[in-house]
């Protein structure tokens, strides 16, 4: 199952990137300060327990054994809360007074003690044989750890928290706007050049961006509108004055004192610029889109079946054989009439241009439809495939006007499909590509 595509956008995954590397950084600001705090409690408590030992030290060396330890017991009943300093004197021979600690050897100094509680100490040998030691239980300085480690953990988890949440709505802000470009880009590769990106008036950058592929489209829009008045317009002057002369060429025919064969030749060539003329007039009404308003169901098994049947007399009549392999019941939205001029394009041109079997098939897989047409002649090569979908480009050993395959490709794409042209080892493969949805 795949991810929703929120999640799978570029900006959730630079804004995710960006998320990781400020929780890395801000994990190692964590440890930094964790063991800073830490060491400065640590500070803190050596400081306590070098000063008290001083202290005591100093009663020692003033007053003797015996008011060192009166000192110390009067200290231990002063104070009796938990967070106290620890005191013990252990005497040559071993034993422990005041704090129950294990007894100690050297050397002495700092030392962490684990037997029974965990506590700092510092011990020194007096004098007399006598140990004295002042210590500081841990306790409070493991729970001020703890203390620190659930606060940055929980702060991790915030952290993470609200970075997705604002990856997440910044990844909707910016795939909102991208679906708005895509949806007028696709409208205006439909044929709809008057669709415009729609604009939020924030003056942001993407307000910015916006109104300059607007003024781009405003440009595009006006220049294919005045090739295509121009195109149009040659069209529509010429058709006429050359069907005149078509009718004059007619009457001329009738004259017995001009030669026969020269007047049709010029009718031949007449109707021929009446053909190319029509066919860029037909290409023009594609290209804008406007027939889409008259689709309706289309079914694709029925019409294939008609001009197989049509064409098959016509195919036999030339020594060429027609054949239909495999035609699934398919219906699309489309407009009958330029799907059977599609096909009487595909048709006729391999049944000019192919060899001995035309094969034409329809097959349905998945919710796409697709219409070949297949021969078995000389094909066409690969890098001129491209090339010949064109307006005005011919083959070798064609004698047309260079548009049909090219009012083929308008055909398909005003039906949202695609033309491939392949080779059919021998032969050539045209293949269109129809969706399959509702009307």
């Amino acid at each position: 199952m795949s991810l929703p595509r929120i999640f799978r956008s570029a900006t959730f995954r630079f804004a995710g990137l960006y998320l990781l590397f400020f929780t890395i950084s801000v994990g190692l600001l964590a440890v930094f300060l964790f063991f800073h705090v830490r060491d400065s409690l640590e500070d803190d408590a050596r400081n306590q327990i070098s000063n008290e030992f001083n202290l005591l030290l100093f009663e020692f060396h003033e007053d003797g054994l015996d008011e060192l330890l009166e000192e110390t017991e009067e200290r231990i009943e002063k104070n009796s809360t938990p967070n106290r300093l620890l005191y013990m004197v252990q005497s040559p021979s071993g034993r422990v007074i005041f704090d129950r600690i294990d007894p100690v050897s050297p050397p002495y100094g700092w030392q962490y003690i684990t037997s029974g509680r965990s506590a700092l100490f510092y011990f020194e040998e007096l004098s007399n044989g006598y140990v004295l030691g002042v210590g500081k239980d841990l306790a409070a300085l493991t729970t001020a750890e703890r203390a620190i480690q659930n606060v940055f953990l929980w702060g991790a988890v915030v952290v993470l928290l609200i970075g997705a949440l604002g990856g997440f709505l910044l990844s909707r802000r910016l795939l909102a706007i991208v679906d708005a470009i895509t949806r007028t880009a696709k409208s205006i590769s439909d044929g709809h050049l008057n669709e415009r990106i729609p604009l939020q008036n924030t003056g942001d950058e993407f307000d910015e961006l916006g109104k300059t592929l607007n003024q781009m489209l405003d440009r595009i829009e006006l220049l294919v509108a005045n090739i295509r008045q121009v195109s149009t317009g040659i069209a529509h002057d010429l058709r006429t004055p050359l069907a005149r002369l078509r009718g004059r060429l007619e009457t001329m025919r009738q004259n017995p004192s001009l030669p026969a064969d020269d007047v049709d030749s010029a009718i031949a060539e007449v109707d021929a610029i009446l053909q190319t003329f029509a066919a860029l007039l037909r290409l023009a009404e594609l290209e804008t889109g406007t027939l889409k308003a008259g689709f309706g169901s289309v079914a694709l098994k029925d019409l294939v079946e008609q001009m197989v049947e049509a064409y098959g007399p016509i195919a036999e009549d030339s020594g060429k054989q027609l054949v239909l392999e495999d035609a699934r019941s398919v219906s699309i939205a489309g407009d009958k009439n330029l799907l059977q001029q599609l096909l009487a394009n595909l048709l006729e041109n391999a049944l000019e241009h192919g060899g001995s079997t035309v094969q034409v098939s329809l097959q349905l897989k998945g919710k796409t439809a697709y219409l070949e047409v297949a021969d078995n002649g000389p094909g066409i090569p690969a890098e001129a495939r491209s090339q010949v979908i064109k307006p005005f480009q011919k083959g070798e050993t064609s004698h047309g006007t260079g548009l049909g395959l090219a009012l083929v490709v308008a055909i398909v794409q005003l039906h949202g499909g695609t033309l491939e042209l392949a080779d059919n080892h021998p032969g050539l493969l045209c293949r269109a590509t129809f969706p399959i949805f509702e009307v």
